[in-house]
């Protein structure tokens, strides 16, 4: 039996029978719905919620398909798809190991330009012949890049939350395996920028953002709209920068990961393979 749950614990979930098809989705969907650079799903025939049903939202990105979230603390969770035979699982948000490890990537062709794949994993353009025997449609969200002038854009899902940071603005990239970012983004791991509150600036929405501090953190929490689930931009109260989860991102933000860091948490199922440096926990300011 395998468990998952959301950040804050208010929703729990098991899985009874073995996973299988695990997949890392490079589509747009899935990287704003993450806020990561890709979405880590498996798949089983039956997903059991044993707390927290009256905490779950969902957001239906194409038709019949729900991309679904705690709304409290904005959590990526199993999907619901009308009429499919299986679940997908986000792997992120599992506790216990998964017995299997990625097979591929897919939309490997929709990822953003700014990411490279490192690993010898097969790449497919779109979904796989089993997902796409489920009928699932291959639905991609529309261009919202260069809307704006001398800025990096961004958005939620749905749209209604927009955001923009001053181009050469960006102070730091980092990408984060720490068991707290796996569990809210559902993914291998966070990939967060950093700009400083001055060089950034709401489009549009910043009403629908639902701000989530992890009460036991000193600053760690998560910001999502409340239509559709996204992570979306967020700044700590006792933190100098504001943190841009990269899947949000309509632009290059030009910038690169400057390190792994919490690599001692990260996923068992996940190997890096990428040549940035790694830390076990937080690399010491300099």
């Amino acid at each position: 039996m395998l468990k998952g749950s959301c950040l804050c614990g208010g929703i729990s979930y098991q899985i009874a029978e073995p996973l299988e098809n695990f997949t890392h989705c490079h589509c747009s969907m899935c990287r704003k719905i993450h806020g990561a650079m890709f979405g880590s799903y498996v798949r089983t025939r039956q997903v059991e919620f044993v707390q927290g049903k009256e905490l779950i939202a969902n957001y239906e990105s194409s038709a019949g398909f729900f991309r679904c979230f705690c709304n409290r603390c904005g959590s990526v969770l199993p999907e619901q798809i009308e009429g499919a035979e299986y679940n997908f699982v986000p792997a992120g948000g599992l506790e216990d190991d998964t017995g299997i490890c990625p097979e591929k990537h897919i939309f490997a062709s929709s990822k953003a330009s700014w990411h490279s794949i490192t690993d010898q994993l097969p790449q497919l353009d779109t979904y796989d012949s089993v997902a796409e025997d489920q009928g699932l449609a291959t639905i991609e969200q529309e261009d919202r890049s260069n809307r704006y002038d001398e800025h990096v854009g961004g958005s939620c899902l749905c749209g209604d939350v927009a955001f923009k940071f001053t181009t050469g603005s960006a102070k730091l990239m980092m990408q984060c395996h720490c068991t707290r970012c796996r569990k809210v983004k559902g993914a291998a791991h966070a990939s967060n920028i950093f700009v400083a509150p001055d060089d950034f600036e709401w489009v549009a929405g910043e009403e629908q953002v639902v701000v989530f501090d992890l009460p036991e953190a000193d600053r760690f929490g998560n910001s999502f709209c409340r239509k559709c689930g996204s992570s979306v931009p967020r700044k700590a109260d006792n933190a100098p920068l504001i943190n841009i989860p990269a899947g949000a991102l309509d632009d290059d933000p030009g910038i690169q990961p400057k390190a792994n860091i919490f690599v001692g948490s990260k996923a068992d199922w996940f190997d890096i393979t990428d040549q940035i440096p790694q830390h076990d926990e937080m690399p010491p300011a300099k």
